[in-house]
């Protein structure tokens, strides 16, 4: 059992041995969790209902301006050559998150990983690094089925302070959370869902951190849209801030889920010079795009394979906030067709404050991540391998077993879902 997997295991010990036994559990009647334990909120709940990008669902626009940045027309994107991938690191960022659910509590797992390639003609070391980072939590449901020991078994998340801090400095213990009821989405599971994609989020925000060191150029790619849907705000600005001291290293947030996102949809119901540019002579009309469900029905019509979008400056609404504050974060995105069969898209977006400062090594950047596309075929090839990395089935699968072994010691015998 590898040191990961071990620690893992050994953060639910105690927890495991604070269940109370069967026959005291039957005797008791029906209680919630101690109300001081922090919940979410409905607005956190209702991100699990959104779109990766955090776009609105039933809300007639998710975008309140749409800005194209560069010439409208379709870009072809270079591959890198031995001199631009000379000595520079390309990073990976990605997170898992598993969960075991009993209907009285559930125990949740959330791993982000962090993998670096070095490229170089030189020979330099290392030529791969990788690195994880776990954080692990209890949702407690049930107020009987722990005694009072739990709780010196766990750790309290305190809400109003800063979670990636709390996330950061505490590696042993799992969180103690709870279900609340005081919400519409009156589901354990959903509860359980919203904490771990919580969780796992701020971790791949945390992985920035771990590269303010690294003293080569680097290409950093991370999973995902730039602001995470489930993090506030705050959150989102705290989990960015070391970016703005990276000298030398450019931040990609690279998502290949795209089947849901509609910002094209909106730019050409926005714009109707880039419409009219994109599609001449098709006399598409408002009423038309109203009937489009996504970008993924425009860009067959807009890209050839190895080209992508001029890069548009745009925000969900929902997302607003976190620009609002610190305008530096625009994001700046396009979107890469394949040059491979069977061709696929990627979403790429960057803060804007980087391509102000250096647009060529932004360019470059971008020819990086879609060389690291051709190379994956379904993703970048280094988010794949932090993909892989960051997987917790393995562990999962153990102290699953590991808790029906302590419940069946106890007695304490609870329903299934199959």
């Amino acid at each position: 059992m590898n040191n990961h997997i071990s620690e893992i295991v050994t953060s639910f010990k105690g927890v495991l041995k604070s269940f109370v036994e069967g026959v005291e559990y039957k005797k008791s009647p029906p209680l919630g969790p101690p109300e001081e334990l922090p919940v979410l909120t409905e607005e956190e709940l209702k991100t699990l209902q959104r779109p990766v990008f955090g776009e609105d669902l039933g809300a007639a626009r998710s975008y309140n301006r749409i800005k194209i940045v560069e010439e409208p027309s379709p870009k072809s994107v270079n591959l890198p050559t031995i001199e631009d991938l000379s000595n520079i690191n390309i990073c990976g960022i990605d997170g898992s998150n598993q969960r075991i659910e009993k209907s009285t509590f559930y125990f949740i797992l959330t791993r982000a990983a962090i993998v670096e390639f070095r490229y170089s003609i030189n020979n330099l070391k290392p030529y791969f690094y990788n690195k994880l980072i776990d954080s692990n939590a209890v949702v407690w449901v049930d107020g009987n089925v722990f005694n009072e020991d739990v709780v010196l078994q766990t750790q309290k998340l305190n809400k109003e302070a800063s979670i990636l801090r709390q996330i950061q400095n505490n590696q042993e213990r799992p969180f103690l959370l709870k279900y609340s009821p005081d919400t519409i989405d009156k589901s354990p599971s959903s509860h359980a869902l919203g904490w771990a994609v919580k969780l796992q989020q701020t971790l791949e925000m945390a992985c920035l951190e771990h590269l303010k060191n690294i003293d080569v150029e680097t290409v950093c790619i991370k999973d995902g849209p730039l602001f995470s849907t489930s993090m506030s705000p705050q959150e989102t600005l705290d989990g960015l801030n070391p970016i703005f001291s990276w000298g030398n290293k450019i931040l990609v947030a690279c998502s290949k889920r795209i089947k849901d996102s509609r910002l094209l949809v909106e730019l050409l119901q926005l714009n109707s010079e880039v419409k009219d540019f994109w599609f001449p002579n098709q006399n598409i009309t408002s009423n038309t795009l109203k009937q489009v469900s996504t970008d993924s029905i425009l860009l067959p019509r807009i890209l050839e394979p190895g080209c992508r979008t001029p890069l548009m400056e745009a925000v969900p609404i929902s997302r607003q906030a976190v620009v609002n504050d610190e305008p530096r974060l625009m994001p700046l995105t396009c979107y890469y067709l394949s040059r491979h069969r069977p061709h696929t898209y990627i979403r790429i977006e960057i803060p804007k404050f980087m391509w102000l400062n250096n647009k060529e090594k932004v360019e470059r950047a971008i020819n990086i991540v879609a060389w690291q596309h051709e190379l994956g075929h379904r993703a970048p090839l280094v988010q794949l391998a932090s993909d892989l990395r960051c997987q917790l089935g393995y562990e999962k699968n153990i102290l699953e077993k590991q808790t029906d072994s302590f419940l069946h010691k106890n007695k304490l015998d609870f329903p299934e879902d199959y």
